[in-house]
């Protein structure tokens, strides 16, 4: 058993923050066996560093994290078996097709177009702020000149990409090779390797050329 000094070591965590994990309802309530004695299982480490991850690379709200720790997933192998809570935007704020052509000042059929080349998505209980969000930028996109090149580029390259990883996980468990590490290093490679080759070749390539 580990006293919060230890966990808070172990963890990298401030106390504070664990301490608001215990109640949010994160993380259980620790042992009390004497009066001002906590003390917490190893398994807490593990779950600390679980909820930190999730935090920092999916953007989920308290009551989604909940959900998530609630059921005791707190390893990385069960990341691809919650893909649908992870995706899932952290408001729970739905609109309809209407709602949604209302709200972005958009035609019902212009959105039908989107959804169908892909760009945006029903995530099957209706449209989020992030649909919103997404069919603004398409509007502005469309009204650029080379705006709907660089859409379907984007959009042939999201395809590419995905197809490509969804292989590579394909292989690692064809070799019998996806264990949480493996799975960990493809979610990494997806959520910070990817995001970063893309931003840093952009900035690089805008430095050289607008000099």
């Amino acid at each position: 058993m580990l006293k919060m000094n230890q966990l808070v070591k172990l963890t990298d965590t401030p106390k504070s923050t664990i301490l608001y994990y215990i109640k949010e309802g994160l993380l259980p309530q620790p042992e009390k066996p004497k009066p001002n004695v906590h003390l917490y299982d190893e398994s807490f480490i593990e779950k600390i560093k679980f909820i930190k991850y999730l935090q920092k690379n999916f953007n989920l709200s308290i009551e989604q994290l909940k959900n998530i720790m609630q059921r005791d997933i707190f390893s990385y192998t069960n990341l691809i078996d919650i893909l649908d809570l992870l995706m899932e935007p952290p408001t729970s704020k739905r609109y309809s097709l209407d709602e949604l052509s209302n709200i972005t000042n958009t035609d019902k059929e212009q959105i039908k177009s989107y959804i169908k080349r892909g760009l945006i998505f029903d995530r099957g209980n209706g449209f989020s702020d992030k649909e919103a969000e997404i069919i603004d930028i398409l509007n502005r996109l469309a009204s650029l000149e080379g705006g709907d090149r660089l859409i379907e580029i984007y959009k042939s390259n999201a395809l590419n990409i995905s197809k490509a990883e969804i292989d590579t996980a394909n292989e690692l468990e064809a070799q019998n090779s996806l264990n949480e590490d493996s799975i960990k290093s493809l979610f990494d490679a997806t959520l910070i390797l990817k995001p970063y080759l893309l931003n840093m070749t952009l900035y690089t390539l805008y430095k050289r050329d607008l000099k």
